[in-house]
């Protein structure tokens, strides 16, 4: 059974993905220099807090799926690791191919550029925004064995006391920075759904008062998040406090029901979105279309709606459950 508001709260945080990386292509592509100071401030309220969300409703329906399972921690880790480990190689396959002949044309404006070493290397570096994969595969298996051992509290400390205080990791590992940012949301949703019952009785009529706290402390805590991470870990769960609390208790209004399509579709739009908002700056300065409000809502809009029709033309044919990691036909007995 699905939780249909965490869905919509999904889907709107798939959508900010969307937008992010709308804003941050044209940053990087030197594209509208003139409103360089409104994109990197929309870009670092963004970034602020919608991939901890992710990662937070990640490690609490981890938590709700393998709490129903009867099988054990290893076969489940096995499953897991069977059935995403091909659509990461895929996906790495497929948009390292995307770039590198996109580069091959100059009049095409790109973000990023790839070699043959970036993609031999993608074992252990991921390309550009399939980082969020590599570090959902490594969670799946480090999160579940920690846990097995040590209580789920011990294993959101450890992450935090790392995320914290670990020095920051360059070259080839910088990776590990991404597993071990991603590992304390992912692990502090691990913890949310087993207390969630408890939250549910004991702070459910405070839901309005929490929220504006949370917001309150987001506002103060953001001006810091580029000095230290403790003030980012704050601002990430504070805002994640306050869009869970929005999306819960307004539920059966339109605004929020109308993002659930995009939390079901979400692991295609993360995955799709970037072949359509990258050739889409392309085609707006082939079209003279340089009004930067016009292409950056066309171009989330299209990012974002695009993927939902590709996903659902391959179901027709059975092809989503094997792209997107969802197939059985790779299961640990």
């Amino acid at each position: 059974m699905r939780i249909e508001w965490l869905d919509s709260l999904k889907g709107f945080a798939i959508f900010l993905v969307v937008v992010g990386h709308v804003v941050l292509g044209y940053i990087r592509a030197d594209i509208f220099p003139q409103y360089y100071n409104e994109l990197q401030y929309i870009y670092n309220i963004i970034y602020s807090f919608h991939m901890p969300l992710f990662f937070l409703i990640s490690g609490f329906l981890y938590k709700l799926t393998w709490s129903k399972k009867n099988t054990g921690v290893f076969k489940k880790i096995g499953n897991k690791f069977l059935n995403m480990v091909p659509m990461y190689l895929v996906f790495s396959l497929t948009f390292w191919v995307f770039k590198y002949y996109a580069t091959l044309y100059s009049n095409i404006q790109m973000s990023d550029y790839f070699n043959f070493i970036d993609l031999i290397h993608i074992y252990i570096a991921p390309l550009s925004y399939l980082w969020f994969l590599y570090a959902l595969i490594c969670l799946f298996i480090i999160i579940p064995l920690l846990e097995s051992f040590i209580k789920p509290v011990l294993v959101f400390l450890v992450f935090f006391l790392l995320y914290v205080l670990a020095p920051h990791i360059e070259g080839i590992f910088k990776v590990v920075n991404s597993i071990i940012y991603g590992g304390v949301y992912f692990s502090l949703g691990s913890i949310l759904f087993i207390y969630s019952e408890y939250i549910k009785n004991n702070i459910g009529n405070k839901l309005i008062i929490l929220s504006f706290i949370s917001i309150t402390i987001a506002y103060c805590s953001f001006p810091f998040i580029n000095v230290y991470n403790i003030f980012k870990f704050i601002c990430a769960i504070s805002v994640s406090v306050f869009l869970s609390i929005i999306f819960f208790r307004l539920q059966n209004y339109k605004f929020i029901s109308l993002w659930k399509p995009c939390g079901y579709y979400s692991l295609g739009i993360y995955i799709l979105h970037l072949y359509f908002t990258g050739p889409l700056r392309t085609i707006f300065k082939y079209l003279s279309i340089d009004n930067i409000i016009i292409v950056s809502i066309l171009a989330s809009i299209i990012g974002t709606l695009a993927p939902i029709f590709i996903v659902k033309l391959l179901a027709r044919y059975k092809a989503t459950s094997w792209i997107f990691g969802e197939t059985k036909l790779i299961k640990l007995e």
